[in-house]
């Protein structure tokens, strides 16, 4: 190449590199750019960090299948013949590394290396580092060429990565600042996750992240929210220790891998996954769950994103303790204590809510009011705490046997109601049925092993055959129960409803024993 070629081909490359403002994509062109002007075979690019004083290798080109243990290298200062000329400030040129001790094998079959330092103002931002398996390989003309690539490239490396602090800090106050404002907004735990988890996703743009909670006991983590990774991950449970996010938990340490190839606890969550970062979620020195981040890069969670990420999972954790304490304290306000079940407050809210639904669309719906015959016997012989079992026994029935869409609750001391969507009369008896065949299943012995009989009365309304509003609703079905326990008990009875005698269908009530001896 003559001179007026290579002057040519320097202020091309140079002109180009200085338009970029993303680091991975400016390294990647510097180094295409010195491919360009003196076509070595392999070549590193290393960023020396002056914290530190180490540099680590950032972009590589060539090296083949060796090119993830490459990225991997890091070298202190001094160190090796980058690592000799970035302490130095000056290029080397050794024509067979094979004669020269300084040398860290990079490529096996290595003969000749040149090393580059990328210096502004006296101060080492980076090492251009070539290597070839042809021995002299590199000349005078060739360190001159780098060298001037090099001084324009360090200058764009310099100017990149103060941006990208620059951009790094306002993004990590936008994001505290995001988190922090859910803190005050009441916001329930789904939407609280869901909103944590694109705050984190915003500081490391090349990762996906997840949030998992830890369970009751302590003893898992669930996902609770996550974007970008594999079907199936959301309801994936992973066991403390278990994993890197199950080590993290345990430990109450931030994990990070740079290859995920080289960690055989790995549990696959991104496809394609080559690094990840598990970050816990600190309250007081417990763990309440882990911020979890997955790239498809290799190493690409560095000391910047790792502090990134630590600040972001302190600040998630306070919130989202928050807002477990806040679902907690809802789900007692709405909670029966002693079946699990929801009370009566809650239920009228949901009943009203299904009504308004269902006149929109035209459905029906079964309205069913249980009543757990003789509980006052029951504690009279038994004792209260057997009259509790009865009611605990017919809640888990009932959770047996009701579809996932229905509501259940606890609306009195011993009545339960029961609201079918989309339900018809022959659904509602069924439904009795097979209360009845569960607290079969299952026997009932007093602490002094006596047998203790079960039965149920139940009334049934319909919407919108027997009444129109909520109100109604509940008093046709309350008026359904008490027939059914003037007939005798153990009966099922039906609203008889506004209906026209030729339909022969008034005042019409279904009989279905419930006693369960034993149980």
């Amino acid at each position: 190449m003559n001179e007026l070629a290579s002057l040519a081909a320097v202020y091309e490359a140079t002109r180009e590199i200085g338009l970029s403002d993303d680091l991975d994509r400016l390294l990647e062109k510097v180094l295409a750019r010195a491919q360009e002007l003196i076509g070595f075979d392999h070549c590193a690019l290393m960023l020396y960090d002056a914290e530190s004083r180490t540099l680590s290798v950032r972009s590589v080109r060539g090296y083949d299948e060796r090119a993830s243990d490459v990225l991997r290298l890091s070298l202190p200062e001094g160190n090796g013949i980058s690592g000799w000329a970035a302490a130095n400030r000056q290029a080397v040129r050794v024509g067979d590394v094979r004669k020269d001790p300084r040398y860290v094998v990079g490529l096996h079959e290595a003969r000749s290396n040149m090393a580059v330092p990328l210096i502004v103002r006296n101060e080492v931002a980076g090492v251009v580092n070539v290597e070839s398996d042809r021995e002299d390989a590199f000349t005078e003309e060739h360190e001159k060429l780098l060298t001037v690539l090099g001084a324009q490239a360090a200058l764009a490396i310099v100017a990149s990565q103060a941006r990208e602090r620059l951009q790094s800090r306002i993004s990590l106050l936008d994001a505290l600042y995001r988190i922090s404002q859910l803190a005050s907004e009441g916001r329930d735990l789904g939407s609280t996750l869901n909103a944590i988890l694109e705050v984190a996703q915003s500081t490391i743009p090349r990762g996906q992240c997840a949030l998992l909670l830890a369970d009751e006991d302590r003893e898992a983590l669930r996902v609770r929210a996550s974007n970008g990774y594999a079907e199936g991950v959301q309801e994936m449970t992973i066991p403390l220790g278990l994993g890197i996010t199950g080590r993290c938990a345990s430990t109450g340490e931030t994990i990070v891998v740079d290859d995920l190839e080289l960690d055989d606890s790995y549990i696959p969550g991104v496809i394609g996954a080559r690094s990840e970062i598990a970050v816990p979620l600190l309250v007081e020195g417990r763990v309440i769950g882990v911020l979890n981040a997955e790239s498809t890069r290799l190493g690409a969670y560095r000391e910047a994103q790792v502090r990134r990420l630590s600040v972001v999972a302190q600040q998630a954790a306070v919130v989202l303790h928050s807002a477990k304490l806040q679902e907690e304290t809802r789900r007692l306000a709405i909670t029966d204590p002693l079946t699990g079940l929801h009370n009566r407050r809650y239920f009228v809210d949901r009943l009203e809510e299904h009504l308004a639904r269902a006149e929109r669309y035209g459905e029906k719906l079964g309205l069913l009011l249980l009543d757990s015959d003789h509980l006052k016997a029951v504690n009279d012989r038994h004792g209260h705490h057997a009259g509790d079992r009865v009611l605990q026994r017919i809640a888990v029935a009932l959770r047996g046997i009701l579809r996932d869409s229905d509501e259940v609750a606890r609306i009195g001391g011993d009545e339960f109601a029961v609201l079918l969507l989309q339900a018809d009369e022959p659904l509602a008896v069924g439904i009795a049925r097979r209360l009845k065949e569960q607290l079969c299943e299952s026997a009932m012995a007093s602490e002094s092993g006596d047998a203790i009989e079960v039965s149920c009365s139940a009334g049934i309304a319909l919407f919108p055959d027997d009444a129109a509003d909520s109100t109604a609703l509940l008093r046709a079905a309350d008026l359904a129960l008490y027939n059914a326990k003037a007939r005798g008990r153990s009966e099922i009875s039906v609203a008889p409803a506004h209906r026209s005698p030729s339909e022969g269908r008034l005042a019409r009530r279904v009989r279905v024993e419930l006693t369960v001896p034993g149980g």
